[in-house]
């Protein structure tokens, strides 16, 4: 039987026991240590900041990541409050609120989010982050592990990205990306590219138009070209388009600048294009124009030499004819006519007016020796040529070729010499029958014209109102280089002595400019059309052409209020409705004329329908009769009826009179409106 251990023996016992419990502790402890050494050593190596949180928010574990991001060591990290520490004043309480529900189990972990840190220097950095909760053996949430990315970099990259996409859809340059491919398939464009070229950008991004197939079919081969030999020289990064055409949407034509940048893979090979595209159409335009006005003053000044030659050579020559036309008539009355020296002296006595009519011609050409002007019409002029010697000894020449007329017959009357515009006639006919070889038509009209804005042709047409006389032919046309020299004196291809002398088109351009007229000239392989504008007079315009009697549409004293945005239609409408016996009003704009009804009334609006900048004609008009329903209205327009006029009128306004206007047109159009 076993004797009971002494007391000495049992604290010996417990002194090993206790020995052990603490070896093996020590032992756990570093074997913990080791691990939480390991542990760190890995989250240190890690590319990503990882960050300890215990239940009150304090931190407990940091890696060098997650230092180096907040810029301090890490006894200054350690036991620190997270969110009061490292945080932006403006996210301490949310995400500290966030974080509380987090840990009474209200809410999940929050995947991803980002969040911003401040560093020890006071800057902020942009963080996403990726997190779990911590448990313990009860599987009460303690804390949280979270592993956080620094994105400030990309961030900011994207935001400056962004700006510059906003920078450049507010700028007319459009940034394309193309492929190297055939075609030039676009992988990215911004989206202001609709503005220049009509397509959306996902219309290009999704292939559906390649850039080539914008490219203006006569410069493809050449911008194709230019690609070819730019890629070609290895050390080029970058290079620049001669400006080329492209097509818009709407088939519009506009010119381009293309600065372009070579995208190269790691072997050198091109991948890529960017290029900035910028539409310099208004430039080109004006380049053009500048470079046509250039042309025609030289032409000009060259004409009006030319003239002041002529005015002093004629002025000597017809000292000199006097003598030439004089005699022969006085010697040929009292020659026998069986006389040997008749046919001669009659050959010279006709070689005389022919001179005389060229010394005309000349003077016509001198500048300012026109004839006084007096009110005349067109179409009386054109139908007295057609009745004169001239007329059929031209059809004697030329049987196969067939003149006919197309005559305005409310034509205005112009401010004009008759003895120059009836020459102008007989020598634009008498080209214009020339340029057909066999059997053709030649086609006089005449026609009230308004321009409201400059036209470009063979010369730059100013806005007012004009009467137009059109001399067309379906001849050959004449060549560009021809064009330019047509109305230089003495440059003609025609039959000298039969055809004329070469001053017929230089006196047409001559008497049009004495009378502050223009020339338009347009020629292809299908014919030639000349179209001469003449400034409208409205003097005597109540004479013996009108067909009803002023009295037949005069009004009662009634309220017209004019709307136009060009002074000088103001005016000129005012006038012509006072002397018919209205009150004129006029105003600018639609906006006038809106603002003028809300104040006041009246008996009827003169609503021009475009008008530039504001609104047009029949915005006016809708927005008038939103508060005044039954508002009567007549509209005028330089352009022909469109569907805005037919708008208009389908809201309730009235007749549609085409500028120029005439006493007797708008006083009738008027007097059946207000009697409605």
């Amino acid at each position: 039987m076993n004797e009971k251990p002494t007391y000495e023996e049992l604290e010996k016992r417990i002194q090993r026991l206790e020995n052990m419990d603490i070896t093996e502790r020590k032992q756990v402890e570093e074997a913990l240590r080791q691990e939480r050494d390991r542990a760190q050593k890995l989250l240190d190596i890690a590319g990503v900041m990882f960050v300890a949180l215990d239940a009150s928010g304090e931190v407990t574990l940091v890696n060098q990541k997650g230092r180096a991001v907040l810029g301090h060591e890490q006894k200054e990290i350690i036991g620190k409050n997270w969110f009061d520490n490292f945080l932006p004043d403006s996210m301490k309480d949310p995400t500290k609120t966030v974080f509380n529900r987090l840990m009474a189990g209200e809410i999940g972990p929050i995947e991803y989010y980002e969040n911003a840190v401040v560093t020890k220097f006071g800057e902020e950095r942009i963080i996403a982050w990726h997190n779990t909760i911590l448990t313990d053996d009860e599987g009460n949430i303690v804390g949280t592990l979270s592993s956080g990315e620094d994105i400030t970099n990309q961030k900011r990259a994207e935001v400056a990205l962004q700006e510059a996409y906003r920078i450049i859809n507010r700028s007319k340059a459009v940034a394309f990306l193309w492929k190297n491919a055939e075609g030039w398939p676009v992988e990215f464009v911004s989206d202001n590219v609709k503005e220049l070229f009509g397509y959306k950008a996902e219309e290009f991004a999704s292939g559906k138009i390649a850039y080539s197939g914008v490219v203006h079919p006569d410069d493809l081969e050449r911008v194709e070209k230019e690609v070819a030999i730019f890629s070609a020289d290895e050390g080029r990064e970058e290079f620049t388009h001669d400006p080329y055409r492209v097509v818009t949407k709407d088939e519009e034509i506009k010119w381009v600048d293309d600065m372009t940048f070579i995208r190269r893979d790691e072997n050198g090979d091109i991948t890529h294009y960017e290029g900035i595209v910028l539409d310099i159409s208004e430039r080109v335009s004006a380049e053009h124009e500048k470079e046509g006005l250039r042309g025609k003053l030289q032409r000009s000044q060259k004409m009006e030499s030319l003239g002041l030659l002529a005015g002093g050579v004629a002025h000597d020559l017809n000292n000199v004819l006097s003598g030439i036309v004089s005699y022969p008539e006085l010697i040929l009355m009292d020659l026998p006519e069986d006389s040997k020296l008749r046919k001669p002296i009659e050959t010279i006595n006709e070689s005389g007016h022919r001179a005389t009519a060229i010394v005309h011609d000349l003077l016509t050409m001198a500048r300012g020796v026109a004839t006084p002007k007096a009110p005349l019409n067109l179409n009386d002029i054109v139908s007295d040529y057609l009745n004169s010697p001239e007329f059929k000894k031209l059809k004697h020449f030329h049987p196969t070729v067939m003149v006919n007329t197309c005559l305005d017959t409310d034509l205005l009357y112009m401010d004009g010499s008759q003895v120059h515009i009836r020459k102008v006639v007989m020598n634009l006919v008498s080209n214009a029958s020339e340029a057909i070889e066999d059997s053709g038509n030649v086609i006089i009209s005449t026609m009230n014209r308004y321009l409201d804005r400059p036209q470009r042709g063979y010369d730059l047409v100013n806005t007012g109102e004009y009467v137009v006389l059109s001399v067309s032919d379906n001849g050959s046309g004449i060549s560009s280089d021809d064009l330019e020299r047509i109305f230089e004196p003495f440059y003609t291809k025609k039959v000298m002595g039969r055809s004329g002398t070469g001053l017929g088109l230089a006196v047409v351009w001559n008497t049009v400019q004495d009378h502050k007229g223009y020339i338009d000239v347009a020629s292809d392989q299908s014919g030639t059309t000349f179209e001469l504008y003449f400034p409208i007079t409205r003097d005597e315009l109540t004479g013996k052409d009108l067909l009803i009697p002023i009295e037949g549409y005069k009004g009662n004293g009634e309220t017209i209020l004019v709307v136009d945005d060009v002074a000088s239609q103001r005016e000129i409408s005012c006038k012509m409705l006072e002397k018919l016996g209205y009150k004129a009003i006029a105003v600018s704009s639609g906006q006038e004329a809106v603002a003028y009804l809300k104040e006041n009334t009246l008996d009827l609006l003169l609503l021009d329908m475009i008008m530039d900048p504001g609104i047009s004609g029949r915005e006016t008009y809708e927005r008038i009769i939103e508060f005044k329903p039954n508002q009567k209205a007549i509209i005028v327009s330089g352009f022909a009826e469109t569907d805005e006029v037919r708008e208009t009128q389908k809201l309730g306004a009235g007749k549609y009179i085409k500028k120029p206007l005439t006493l007797e047109k708008i006083g009738l159009a008027i007097k059946d409106e207000l009697e409605k």
